[in-house]
């Protein structure tokens, strides 16, 4: 084999191998948290003040998202691309940072949870042990089992 033969497959596979390991790492970094099967979760919903406005258990099918229970059994007003309420909930972001949907508000027949993201933000609780901690994941990214507890929390960015 030439020289030239020779360099042309080391960058071949250097190229594969770095591709390969591109596609692992983007794996690991965006896990799809979809329900494996149906089941159940408990959630709360606080207003700013404290109040619980509901508390139920909401049934999930197979391929749900978190996102999804919550747009099934809510009316949810999302962000759009530059932050402002959008009662489709079409837009998806897709940044390297985050890769889903922004919830800024959630209603129900007999509350209504919305922020303006300047000054309020829905929080998004997991009960871990013991004691309700803030979510690392935004809605769509969020992962739940069978059983789960949660609540969201219409909360001031100034506290």
């Amino acid at each position: 084999m030439s020289d030239g033969v020779k360099h042309l497959w080391t960058k071949i596979i250097i190229t594969l191998g770095v591709i390969g390991i591109a596609f692992v790492v983007g794996r690991l970094l965006f896990v799809d948290n979809r329900a494996s099967d149906e089941g159940t979760i408990y959630l709360e919903l606080l207003d700013d003040e404290g109040t619980i406005v509901f508390s139920q258990t909401l049934s999930y099918q197979e391929g749900d998202t978190f996102f999804d229970i919550l747009h099934r059994h809510f009316n949810v007003t999302c962000a759009n691309g530059s932050y402002e309420a959008d009662p489709s909930c079409e837009y998806t972001f897709s940044s390297f940072a985050y890769q889903g949907k922004v919830i800024l508000g959630i209603s129900g027949e007999d509350f209504s949870l919305m922020s303006d993201w300047s000054n309020t933000f829905l929080a998004f609780y997991v009960k871990h042990e013991d004691d309700f901690v803030l979510s690392t994941s935004g809605p769509s990214q969020i992962p739940f089992e069978d059983g789960d507890e949660f609540q969201i929390v219409l909360e001031s960015v100034w506290e």
